[in-house]
């Protein structure tokens, strides 16, 4: 019984600390937009990535010791992802706007349930392709995209952030499956270092690769004291402590249900944007949060039923067990 509800306390700390990431990566669009201004995306990522993992680097010097192999076998791949999604993000942020970066990033609810059936053969079931479409038809309405003249209105902004989601997708997915037994901030450290190695091959090359006589991006970096002290606070305070606070969770939450929870901070990022006047409020922002509401209701319920179910195969088998 002891063992049992220390289960129920894990899992229900798991979601507590998921919703606190909705919470606080909702506000980072809003407030990274700001900084975009005086930073190239591929240089504001490479940036943060490099306080971010020399930060984690230092928390982890106690643990390192105790890291094998299976770590880089899985954060390495894992960091790749991630550091091509933050990539296409932050570059792709600076031609829409926060509320639609945030939206178009929940993509990932539909990849990750086609993920894991290729990686573990784990079959979804009704109640979450369901919820996948309903998340990926809330997208499409929330982001505000319409259908004219036979064609779909995407712009390069709301392309790259939408690519953005299908890399967080495989990201999400691998680490559900392989990062479960695994210490939660080693991991992060580790693909935060990966994280910086691929930002800073993209802006060595968005720079020197040109287009018409302009490079893809120009590399820019602001040395202003207040410029990098809000870079390093912002991701120190919201993005490392939210993916440290994520992989954790996964240990208890599945994967599919984190993918399909996430888009509450795009609800989030929306409400916000609209009481201070960078995103006007509409009709598709209030129909397409709904819709994204009930997607994440559904999730959440079916991955408490898939629990209970497997903890009840469980007792059976060990009452069998003990009988025979």
């Amino acid at each position: 019984m002891a063992s049992q509800n220390n289960a129920k306390s894990k899992i229900t700390l798991a979601y507590a600390g998921i919703l606190f990431v909705v919470l606080i990566w909702g506000l980072y669009p809003i407030l990274t937009s700001d900084l975009l201004q005086h930073y190239s995306g591929g240089m504001y990522t490479l940036g943060s990535s490099l306080v971010s993992a020399a930060a984690l680097f230092l928390l982890c010097l106690p643990k390192l010791k105790n890291v094998d192999k299976s770590y880089f076998k899985v954060a390495i791949p894992t960091g790749f992802f991630m550091g091509l999604a933050n990539l296409l993000q932050k570059i792709g942020l600076q031609y829409t706007t926060p509320t639609q970066y945030a939206f178009l990033e929940n993509l990932s609810c539909v990849v990750v349930p086609i993920l894991l059936f290729l990686f573990v053969r784990k079959k979804p079931s009704a109640v979450t392709v369901t919820a996948s479409v309903l998340c990926l038809v809330g997208c499409f309405i929330l982001s505000g995209m319409d259908v004219s003249a036979g064609s779909l209105a995407f712009g390069k902004g709301e392309i790259l952030c939408a690519l953005a989601g299908v890399m967080y997708g495989v990201n999400i997915a691998a680490t559900g499956v392989y990062a479960k037994k695994m210490d939660a901030m080693v991991y992060v450290m580790i693909q935060q270092w990966v994280n910086a190695a691929v930002a800073a091959v993209a802006v060595f090359a968005l720079d020197k690769i040109k287009i018409n006589g302009s490079p893809i991006e120009r590399a820019v970096f602001s040395f202003d004291i207040l410029h990098v002290l809000s870079m390093a606070g912002l991701v120190l305070c919201i993005s490392t402590l939210g993916w440290i606070i994520r992989t954790e969770a996964m240990k208890y939450v599945s994967a599919t249900a984190v993918a399909i929870v996430m888009p509450f901070s795009s609800v989030v990022t929306g409400v916000i944007a609209v009481l201070i006047g960078a995103d006007t409020f509409s009709l598709p922002l209030l129909f397409g949060g709904l819709i994204i509401l009930v997607s994440s209701i559904l999730s959440s319920l079916d991955d408490i039923l898939d629990k209970k179910e497997k903890t009840k195969r469980r007792d059976v088998h060990d009452e069998s067990n003990r009988n025979g």
